[in-house]
């Protein structure tokens, strides 16, 4: 038996590994209805094993994709692969593919143990799993998604929440190596939903198989997947970690659709190495880090998440990344508080502080001009 003590060195994740093929790829793939591109040219890879979202608001492509990749769909251009076969012309009941979808879509004439387990009699090419085997797998699915007391209730008998495990229990039931999940929390309550999204993580982590879920809820995304594509109008933005996505997003839309940002528009005036000098519209000048190279007089706007402002303390230094203002709104979140503060007539910044003083100091109230500052690698510089 081993002694070694030593922290266990994390390998490279598959996306990082130049050695590592894709799970599934998606080539070039257009999806048009009319005149309408629902998917327009999207490339992507996800490795085996991911959780992988895919994010955007309504209309932006995500369920269509999703449907491309359950065969429900056929793309109008481009090739999909599935563990290196081609499955574009693949019927959805030949895919080694399953798929969970918003509604759960339970048939409401059968129990949980007849709907979990009706998969298991459907065979694409007349191999049908016996009756036993059947029995044992309803039984270890019912066990994994702790509902084997809820076995002989029909899906008008059971919660929101117990509905999404059965709907859960029957599209792995098949053990397909590619679970597609489509808004599959978007049904249930928020104290709910929160515990679920760590429930789904761990399950997705012990079976091993590789997840692709559509949502618009952002929190959502951050909170289970191992990456994420950020997608609108039918193109693919960004694909990254939720961490890289959040603190370096690369165009001002994902800024924007990740959490809450303040943008502040400008022209790049000078350039000294990796530091960037920002004269801003508010008149202020603001300086950051940036490991892209920008012309002088480029037009930019440098993106900083509220909850990286801070008030400021001592003296005005230099005036570089400091704001004045005042403070116009303010929401109580018991572990946060929430100030929006005017610093011109057309434009409020958000700003994010703890709720940790002691309550014998005074806390900002309306109408309180404050000076915000920030450091110069709290934030990107955006140029689209």
């Amino acid at each position: 038996m081993s002694t070694d003590t030593s922290p266990r060195q994390r390998s490279l994740e598959p996306w990082q590994d130049p050695r590592a093929s894709p799970y599934v790829r998606i080539e070039r793939v257009t999806k048009q209805f009319g005149d309408v591109y629902a998917v327009d040219d999207v490339s992507l890879d996800i490795f085996k094993g991911e959780f992988f979202s895919l994010l955007g608001s309504s209309g932006c492509g995500k369920s269509t994709l999703l449907r491309l990749l359950a065969g429900l769909e056929r793309p109008t251009a481009g090739r999909i692969y599935i563990d290196g076969a081609d499955v574009t012309d693949v019927p959805p009941y030949a895919r080694p593919v399953n798929m969970m979808f918003q509604s759960y879509a339970l048939f409401p004439h059968m129990n949980v143990e007849q709907n979990v387990g009706f998969g298991l009699k459907q065979a694409p090419f007349g191999e049908r799993m016996p009756r036993r085997e059947r029995a044992e797998r309803v039984d270890e699915m019912l066990a994994l998604l702790r509902i084997g007391e809820l076995r002989k209730r029909r899906p008008d008998q059971l919660s929101g929440g117990q509905r999404q495990r059965a709907a859960l229990a029957r599209s792995l039931a098949k053990h397909p190596k590619l679970l597609l999940l489509d808004e599959p929390l978007g049904a249930l309550d928020k104290r709910l939903r929160e515990n679920t999204q760590f429930e789904l993580v761990n399950l997705q982590e012990r079976l091993g198989i590789t997840f692709v879920t559509v949502t618009h809820d952002q929190e959502e995304a951050m909170t289970m997947s191992s990456r994420i594509a950020v997608m609108d109008a039918g193109q693919i933005m960004q694909v990254d970690t939720p961490t890289a996505i959040y603190e370096y997003p690369n165009c001002r839309l994902v800024a924007e659709f990740i959490g809450s940002v303040n943008l502040f528009e400008g022209k790049v005036v000078a350039v000294d190495g990796d530091q960037v000098l920002v004269e801003s519209r508010l008149g202020t000048s603001m300086r950051m880090r940036s490991l892209h190279p920008f012309a002088l007089g480029t037009p930019v706007a440098v993106a900083v998440r509220p909850e990286k402002m801070r008030l400021a303390e001592g003296g005005g230094g230099d005036g570089v990344n400091r704001l004045e203002g005042v403070v116009e709104d303010i929401a109580y979140l018991g572990d946060v508080s929430i100030y929006r503060v005017r610093v011109a007539p057309e434009q409020l910044v958000e700003m994010t502080l703890t709720n940790i003083q002691p309550r014998t100091e005074q806390a900002l109230t309306w109408e309180q001009p404050v000076v915000m500052e920030w450091s110069p690698t709290s934030g990107v510089v955006l140029t689209e």
